[in-house]
């Protein structure tokens, strides 16, 4: 193990041990199943009383939400609280839902470090991030490789590997570097639909059910639907769950992304779509802000800048 993988985990074990201790002095429990726990027993209590309680329930349990937390995990850990109000129902069941949402919790963070979000937007506004920093080409090309690569099934096969897995990789990074779509879109629930020169994505997670018109680097439409069906019959996920599709693929596609293509995990595919396409798609008086939100299907551009600029 590197020097820099040993400081990762104890800077990962300092934090684990940080937030026990602020659980704790808050909570009485150190970890998050208890937290849930008893959650549900306050739920229940006051399910059917009052919105004013369901809103005290929420500024009670935002703490263990985000303290300490990733966007990512932040979200994780809402479907957890909303899988317990969803289970015990009530009488304020869509008060409550409505107020365990990702706005309500980035409300705090926002309060917390506006300025410092606010100059990374004007950053992006400005066209000083870098979106403006990277050429498009270099991911074009780079899709143009990998089909070149598929097409002609020149892949290099290690040892423990056989020629339909490393074919998967391949397909799998291209369409996500063309299509910026999620894994277990593209493994599972993306459809794509096409209305004259107009292409469609449909099937998006994140709670995004709309149609959005999508943006394709280089692929064509009917190269995207081949590839889409070839990858999904190799990972066989008809029958699987979404959340069956990620828990089982997502650490083997996250590794293989990092040995072909030297980025940090499937997430980086759709972070270099996305800063090809803020130049590539970029319309007239929109903002490369904007711009990334609608090539990726975002609701709230603040995220995007975020997260992908």
């Amino acid at each position: 193990m590197g020097t820099t993988d040993t400081k990762r985990e104890t800077k990962h074990s300092e934090i684990a041990k940080e937030r026990a201790e602020v659980f704790k002095g808050i909570y009485g429990v150190s970890k998050m199943i208890d937290i849930l726990d008893l959650f549900q027993d306050d739920y229940k209590s006051v399910k059917n009383k009052s919105l004013e309680g369901v809103q005290k329930l929420y500024r009670d349990y935002s703490y263990a939400i985000f303290f300490m937390y990733s966007s990512s995990s932040i979200r994780n850990n809402l479907v957890k609280f909303k899988n317990i109000i969803n289970e015990e129902g009530g009488k304020y069941k869509a008060n409550a839902i409505e107020s365990f949402t990702i706005d309500s919790v980035y409300a705090p963070l926002k309060k917390k470090d506006i300025e410092v979000k606010k100059e990374l937007k004007d950053e992006v506004r400005a066209g000083e991030s870098d979106s403006q920093n990277v050429d498009p080409t270099v991911i074009v090309d780079k899709i143009k490789e990998l089909r070149q690569i598929i097409t002609s099934k020149s892949y290099h096969v290690a040892k423990n590997q056989n020629e339909e897995q490393v074919r998967a990789y391949h397909l799998l990074a291209v369409l996500g570097l063309a299509t910026g779509r999620r894994a277990t879109e593209l493994l599972k629930t993306l459809k794509l639909s096409k209305r004259g020169e107009k292409h469609y994505f449909d099937g998006l997670l994140k709670g995004n059910d709309k149609k959005i018109e999508g943006n394709i680097i280089e692929l064509s439409y009917k190269e995207v639907q081949g590839y889409l069906r070839e990858l999904r019959k190799f990972a066989d996920t008809k029958e699987l769950s979404e959340s069956q599709v990620n828990s089982k693929y997502s650490r083997v596609f996250n590794n293989a992304i990092k040995r072909l293509l030297k980025y940090k995990n499937i997430k980086d595919l759709r972070h270099n779509y996305a800063i090809a396409g803020s130049q590539l798609f970029k319309r007239e008086n929109e903002t490369i802000e904007d711009t990334i939100t609608r090539i990726l299907g975002h609701r709230e551009a603040f995220t995007s800048a975020l997260n992908y600029a």
